[in-house]
């Protein structure tokens, strides 16, 4: 009662023959990449523009252009090396044209050059690592480091394609270690190794039983629950809240004054949430963006202060307020944020946490603890 046939699966439209050649070819040589403009054919039977060409390790590329643009972007590329592409004209029924050989020569790539911005410099417990990605390319900066058998071993993968950027690698002994530095590109694209032997810096975390509530008169220490104290004392329960019924002092920006009980050379703190309800993770009133200032000499007036740097807290996921918390948004809540503060040779004795905006747009702050670690000044 039925029958069946084999059929063969082809082009769209057939017969409609080869379409007409590009004219007017430009070429601009760009860093890792080269962008080749033209003028189109005309004829109904042209479709798409198919660009050919073979990478550094003979491996042969195609990228394609539609028939809504003037010009193919041919990007990846390592070397400044000359390389030959045959462009094409195709068809509706995919039949090729002759092809149009252009050479194209990429200036020097992004990987490259960004390399050349890489500047490493010891910090506590680590290494500083800084460069300069003017082109916003996306890359993951390799550490390295040789242990004791002289051997290298991977330590750290930093990804960004944030214009400037400046990060620590840590826990490591303050005793000479040889470190190497590499940055590979989304083309795999690598460049040199920069390697240096380094001294990572003496740090301890802050001895937290020196520290005391300085009640500046304009600080914002009225606790809801419990005294400012508690932003240092361990535990899953000794959080500080401000109290939102004080409402001459309830606002954006907010801020407490802590005294540390002795200077510290700063190098990095960490920030624990308030987290026995989904409702202060990544929400409610739990700090997002804020400052931290520096002094030896607290008063009122902010010009006796040093800014040391402004951080934002990250939620993993990136999701809204209030959705479901991914596994990724529990262990960084759970773990606590890290922040590296500048590195200076400057040291303060007292700090004042600065909160510009909280997670839930709520005009005051709470937190479970508040963590530092540094040098002693002798």
């Amino acid at each position: 009662m039925f029958s069946c046939k084999e059929t063969s699966h082809g082009p769209l439209v057939d017969g409609v023959g080869v379409p007409g050649h590009l004219s007017s070819i430009k070429v601009e040589n760009l860093p890792g990449a080269a962008k080749i403009s033209y003028a189109l054919p005309s004829d109904s039977k042209f479709l798409y523009v198919l660009a050919e060409y073979k990478d550094d390790r003979g491996i042969v590329h195609t990228v394609k252009s539609s028939n809504y643009k003037n010009y193919v972007l041919l990007e990846g590329f390592g070397t400044e090396s000359e390389y030959t592409v045959n462009l094409y004209t195709v068809g509706k029924s995919e039949d090729r044209g002759e092809p149009n050989q252009v050479t194209i020569k990429p200036l020097k790539a992004p990987v490259h050059s960004t390399f050349e911005t890489l500047s490493i410099v010891e910090t506590f417990g680590g290494v500083g690592v800084n460069f300069t990605n003017k082109f916003g390319s996306e890359f993951i900066v390799y550490t390295m480091f040789k242990d004791e058998n002289g051997e290298w071993v991977d330590r750290d993968l930093f990804y960004s394609a944030a214009e400037s950027n400046q990060y620590a690698v840590r826990n490591f002994a303050p005793e000479p270690t040889e470190f190497g530095f590499y940055i590979i590109d989304k083309w795999k694209n690598r460049s040199d190794t920069l390697v240096a032997t380094l001294v990572p810096l003496y740090e301890e975390e802050l001895d937290k039983s020196l520290w005391k509530d300085v009640a500046l008169l304009d600080d914002f220490n009225e606790p809801r629950y419990s005294p400012l104290y508690q932003l240092w004392t361990p535990g899953a329960t000794t959080y500080f809240f401000q109290d939102s019924r004080v409402l001459e002092k309830t606002g954006m920006p907010t801020w407490v004054t802590i005294d540390f009980g002795r200077e510290y050379i700063l190098g990095r703190m960490k920030i624990n949430q308030v987290s026995h309800s989904n409702t202060w993770r990544f929400g409610s009133c739990t700090p997002r963006v804020f400052e931290i200032w520096g002094t030896n000499n607290p008063t009122t007036n902010w010009e006796d202060w040093d800014n040391l740097g402004e951080y934002e807290s990250i939620k993993p996921s990136g999701t809204p307020v209030g959705a479901p918390l991914t596994d990724d948004d529990l262990r960084v809540n759970a773990e606590g944020e890290s922040y590296d503060l500048p590195i200076s040779d400057k040291s303060y004795r007292y700090i004042r946490y600065k909160v510009l905006e909280t997670w839930g747009g709520v005009n005051y702050f709470c937190l479970l603890e508040l963590t530092f670690w540094g040098q002693v000044k002798n």
